[in-house]
């Protein structure tokens, strides 16, 4: 099977609390742009979270497939975050230092400040009391979230992110009524050095075009008969240390029974405004594609996926897809490359210590 998928083509199947594929999760968000009422529900119970020294049992709640949801009040009294209600529109805002999240009940609509994305997980009212997916929003908003199997105990730590904001540009262009282009993307403002910051801000810009190029060549081949949709929008994954990691979702629709999505990644050295490979990431380990191999192997075998490889794995490619999350490295493969389309992109974290160890 030929590695190298196609870059231009993608249906966003975000997980919210996992970070390899999960197919329950990838059939509750089939429909892409999904904003309507979903009648979603979960089932109260107090959580016990860690904050530093302080162990506390808040409001809170779980979906059916076991997502972690909190109480609304919990932001402000005890994280410190700014929270407003709508009670016209049920829209809840939550904001901190260079970031507003909004989002409404039962819609899988959420905006960071003025970008709009999808995820599966909706905000939820029971009993008058607003419920927020926890590890979806804190994410979000700058924390980084574990969990205790033994004790049942979810720890939030705060993360010292790069002191810069990162705004939202839109470009949008509707050619008919079921052809368009919509295109978010990311640009660093404030940051100490502000010529790294214009090389990434550049390289952005130059990312953006090639989408647009490809979206318009397509739309000249297909003129105004078939339907056209290309989406492209983007996660922030990590933002600290002097390094920024994102990818960009691309979605693209040309009939048929479904879309298409692929993960772009990228990820920057705020000192340099150079673009890092994978092999910087990881310590510069000379023997990085043997511990990721490896450790890729040891997952699938862990999370009983070897039956359903399309193919066997053998080893990652030098151009090999990645991005930064707390303190692992993500790996991923594109739809179909490992695994059939309803599996999703599939994900492989790796601690960053396995690399400094191997060295």
């Amino acid at each position: 099977m030929k590695k190298n998928m196609p870059t231009l083509l993608k249906i966003t199947l975000a997980t919210a609390l996992l970070v390899a594929a999960s197919p329950a999760l990838l059939q509750q968000a089939s429909v892409y742009a999904q904003t309507e009422s979903t009648d979603f529900a979960i089932k109260l119970a107090p959580l016990k979270i860690q904050i530093e020294d302080q162990l506390l049992e808040v409001p809170g709640g779980k979906s059916v497939d076991g997502d972690t949801y909190v109480g609304l009040s919990f932001l402000s009294q005890k994280l410190g975050l700014t929270t407003a209600w709508d009670e016209a529109t049920k829209t809840v805002t939550v904001s901190a230092p260079n970031k507003k999240m909004s989002m409404t009940n039962q819609s899988t609509q959420y905006s960071m400040n003025g970008r709009e994305f999808y995820k599966p997980l909706p905000p939820v009212i029971v009993d008058g009391t607003t419920y927020l997916p926890l590890r979806l929003l804190l994410e979000q908003m700058g924390y980084q979230i574990g969990y205790n199997d033994q004790n049942h105990v979810v720890s939030i730590t705060k993360i010292q992110e790069n002191e810069l904001t990162l705004t939202n540009k839109s470009d949008s262009k509707k050619i008919t009524d079921n052809q368009s282009i919509t295109i978010n993307y990311p640009q660093i403002e404030g940051w100490a050095n502000s010529a790294a910051s214009a090389k990434i801000n550049t390289f952005i810009q130059s990312e953006i075009e090639n989408y647009k190029d490809a979206a318009n060549k397509e739309l000249s081949k297909i003129g105004n008969e078939y339907p056209y949709t290309m989406d492209v929008n983007y996660q922030i994954t990590y933002n600290q240390k002097h390094k920024l990691s994102l990818y960009f979702e691309v979605y693209t629709f040309t009939g048929g029974a479904h879309g298409f999505t692929t993960h772009d990644a990228h990820t920057f050295d705020l000192d340099t405004g150079s673009e890092l490979s994978l092999q910087q990431v990881t310590s510069t380990n000379a023997n990085y594609k043997t511990i990721i191999n490896q450790e890729i192997k040891k997952q699938l075998k862990e999370r009983q996926l070897e039956s359903d490889l399309l193919e066997p794995f053998e080893s990652i490619r030098d151009d090999q897809g990645f991005y930064l999350k707390d303190d692992t490295v993500v790996v991923y493969f594109g739809l179909y490359e490992y695994v059939p389309y309803v599996m999703g992109i599939l994900e492989f974290p790796i601690p960053l210590s396995a690399f400094a160890a191997a060295k």
